[in-house]
This record gives structure tokens, sequence and C-alpha cells, in this order.
């Protein structure tokens, strides 16, 4: 892990794929797109089964390694409504009573049917645009607040390493003076290329390591 100061609050950065708010004891993810598999398969597209399992197991983990006491879902917990099958919502709401752990969840452009259906076995504190614990401001999408530091998810970004004879898109967070933005937690999930400029620190992901670009 990577541990930096923001706004004075100690932040850990882990190559999980998420942060780690130590003052809160909150641990901090973006983007699981729950069922994204289930969605394609409806769309007549053959993806394995599994990566949501795995998504949840590794996510289980985390919280148990770091002691978080609160988990902040910064919004697109699922991927799509024909993709919450009986199977994904028994998984999670499973996952969410094995969890020592509260959940608060900041919909997500992908999470907008969750404001009319909430699955019943789905103990979640839902937002819907934003959490604000200061010094620190939720929101699913990149956005800067006056006097609050955003952490945010949505672009799924990447940083693309180039050399004479090779390249590697790693996924990264994006940090800069007012803003987080977090990588997508999901495996099954794209990414969107970001670069690093002076305005922004870059935290690539490589396997269990994890380097300020």
């Amino acid at each position: 892990m990577i541990t930096i100061k923001i706004r004075e609050q100690t932040i850990q950065l882990l190559p999980q794929r998420a942060a780690y708010w130590e003052e809160n004891k909150a641990l901090i993810v973006a983007d699981i797109h729950l069922g994204k598999a289930a969605t394609m398969q409806r769309a007549g597209i053959a993806v394995p089964e599994g990566a949501m399992d795995q998504d949840l197991l590794n996510l289980k983990n985390i919280i148990e390694h770091t002691g978080a006491q609160r988990c902040i879902v910064v919004g697109d917990l699922i991927h799509a409504q024909n993709g919450l099958s009986e199977g994904v919502q028994s998984k999670f709401g499973e996952w969410l009573s094995i969890i020592n752990c509260s959940v608060d969840l900041i919909l997500g452009n992908h999470d907008q049917v969750l404001k009319n259906y909430m699955p019943a076995s789905w103990n979640l504190q839902v937002h819907q645009e934003y959490l604000a614990i200061k010094p620190f401001y939720f929101n699913h999408f990149p956005i800067t607040i006056e006097n609050h530091f955003v952490w945010s998810g949505h672009l799924h970004p990447q940083i693309l390493l180039k050399s004479r004879h090779d390249q590697l898109n790693l996924r990264c967070f994006q940090i800069s003076d007012s803003l987080g933005v977090l990588p997508a937690f999901s495996d099954f999930v794209g990414g969107s290329t970001v670069t690093k400029n002076a305005d922004n620190r870059i935290f690539a992901l490589a396997g269990k390591k994890i380097i300020e670009i």
C-alpha cells in the first residue's frame, strides 16, 4: 500500500483497488458492477460465471484485513436491471449478512433502478446523489465541490505505460488537490486512459504492488 495525507486525513491506497480512510475506519471502493456477466449472457454473449463471486470474496478479505467498520461504495454497485437475477440478489444479500461492516451506496448511473427496487435482503444505506463526511464528499461522478475533497469513480482510470518495444495498461488512482478518482473494483470491466500532468498524481496498480508514476 501507499499512505498519503489528504486534508489532514490518512488514506491508504491499496493495490486491491480500494482506499482505506484510517481516521474513519472506512473502506472506499467504486464500480463493482454486480451482475455484469448475467447482463451479457442475456444479450447472447457467452461469458463465464465467477467474476462476481471473486470480486465479493476480494472485498470481504479487504474489509477483514483493514478492520473497516464502514464500506462506502462510490456508485455503480450493479451493472444493469436485467443483471439483477435471483442468483445475483441472493449472493449479494448473503454477502452483506456475513461481513462485519456497514455499507453505504451512493447511486451511480448504473444503479438508477435501485431507486424504485431494492432487493429485500440488501441491507444498505443508500444515498441518492452524494454522501458528505467532512472533509470528504463522495459522489459517483468526478466533480469539484468547494471546501471538500471529492472521492469519485465512474471513469475506471487506467494509465498506459509504453517503451520502444512494449506497452502496458494498468489500473490506477488519479489524485489531485480536490479530487480522487478510484479504479474500478471489478475485474470484469474496461477502463479509460488517463494521463499524468502537473495537476494530479497517478498511483498505478501492478499485481500486489502500487507505484506512483
